[in-house]
């Protein structure tokens, strides 16, 4: 069976491929009770309808069509490489490329990678790659002009305000959009067809919750935020709702006092564990957060759970670093390099562009690799299969229906997290 591969931007990429790789949603008042000085007021007949709907209404299962397998696949890669603004007349135009866009360049070589191992293997595959920044690869030009209409499968790399369109497009025509980076939902509805690999900061909450819950079920909690942006307001109100129920918490504005040894020796307890979920995203002020505890004596205990943008704490790569800390964060990968895919991976991104494969060269692997299995071995519509994970080579991923409150079908989202410990300058991973 012939192999082949289409790359829309090859030209391109071989001059990138010579580049170095870079190195490494507050509290809710509870309602007042009603004055004890009667009957409780009947309810409404629109409360009456509700109660009714929701004892009514019951989860319904999307429906697929069958699955027809083929004898070769159409990938469409989404990814926003700014290649105009990068190359001109074959030639790098800027010196250092943006580490945004290096991110997607790596992810990038992974699916190249990943697209040679599946040729190994006589898969028969097109692979489609898109620049959506330039005019003629952009989202809605690949709309209008049909260009993923033939697709067996879409890959994005997307933010939040560009995934809408895709899988609108994706559920119209019944193909799979998997959105591999993002952890949004970006609102979407109904959608069978929309995969999101990168869980919400809502179920890397709860599952973090979870855990802290029940191995510090009986201890004092804490939550330290900064509500200084949106998106750190967002993640500490969900942090707060996901805790209404905890009856021994304490919350913490960080940003409403000096923040030093002293005034955070007066608020934690020397006497006992104190478990502190940190709602902060951005790294420079977690770090901060993170070293003033750190310097706090060490009869100070504690158990510290942070938010899935920590992978990337400085500190937690740094034996010498909050030694007096014991951290937590979720991440919904690992890539084990000494694992035979792992060395795979390592040797063929050495040879092909050298040194070491960063993290997003293994996402963009494995996002092509099992999701183009899958659709070897169950054809274009796998949905009813994605629980075989037989072929992902790294991360045992677990996709599952979202519902909204009123049991509405919403998406579908990789549910899978690992629990990272961090403590006396390494790590384990507690829970898989």
């Amino acid at each position: 069976m012939k192999n082949y591969l289409r790359f829309s931007v090859l030209a391109l990429f071989c001059c990138l491929c010579f580049t170095e790789p870079a190195g490494a949603q507050f509290w809710k008042k509870k309602a007042k009770s009603e004055k004890k000085s009667g009957r409780k007021p009947p309810a409404t007949q629109k409360q009456a309808n509700k109660k009714e709907d929701a004892k009514l209404r019951k989860r319904t299962e999307p429906e697929y069509p069958a699955s027809e397998k083929k004898d070769a696949y159409r990938v469409d890669i989404l990814l926003p490489l700014q290649l105009s603004s990068l190359v001109q007349n074959d030639k790098l135009v800027q010196k250092r490329i943006p580490e945004s866009v290096m991110q997607h360049i790596h992810f990038y070589e992974g699916v190249s990678l990943a697209a040679q191992a599946l040729r190994d293997k006589q898969i028969t595959l097109d692979v489609y790659v898109h620049d959506i920044n330039d005019p003629e690869g952009n989202i809605q030009h690949l709309i209008n002009n049909n260009s993923l209409k033939q697709s067996d499968l879409i890959i994005g790399a997307l933010q939040s305000t560009e995934i809408p369109a895709v899988a609108d497009f994706a559920v119209k025509n019944k193909i799979n959009f998997v959105s591999s980076l993002s952890p949004s939902d970006a609102g979407i509805k109904n959608n069978p067809y929309f995969l999101l690999l990168q869980p919400t900061l809502s179920t890397h909450l709860t599952q973090l919750i979870g855990y802290a819950n029940k191995k510090f079920h009986k201890k004092k909690k804490y939550i330290l935020h900064k509500s200084n942006t949106s998106g750190e307001k967002e993640a500490y109100l969900q942090f707060r709702d996901a805790l209404e129920e905890e009856k021994d918490l304490q919350i913490i504005d960080c940003s409403r006092f000096d923040m030093n040894v002293d005034s955070l020796a007066k608020i934690f307890d020397s006497t006992q564990v104190n478990v502190v979920y940190v709602s902060v995203l951005d790294l420079s002020n977690a770090e901060k957060i993170l070293n003033t505890l750190a310097q706090l004596p060490s009869e100070y205990r504690f158990e510290i759970f942070g938010m899935p943008s920590w992978k990337s704490l400085r500190g937690l790569s740094q034996s010498s670093a909050y030694m007096n800390l014991s951290i937590y964060y979720t991440s919904p990968f690992f890539y084990d390099p000494t694992t035979g895919a792992g060395k795979y991976v390592s040797s063929e991104y050495k040879k092909e562009y050298g040194g070491i494969p960063s993290e997003m060269v293994y996402r963009g692997y494995e996002s092509l690799y099992w999701m183009t299995t899958l659709l070897e071995k169950y054809g274009p519509v796998f949905n009813q299969n994605l629980s075989d994970v037989s072929a992902a080579p790294f991360t045992r991923y677990e996709l599952q229906p979202v519902w909204s409150k009123d049991n509405e079908y919403l998406y579908l989202e990789n549910k899978k997290l690992y629990i990272f410990h961090y403590q006396n300058g390494g790590y384990i991973i507690e829970q898989q």
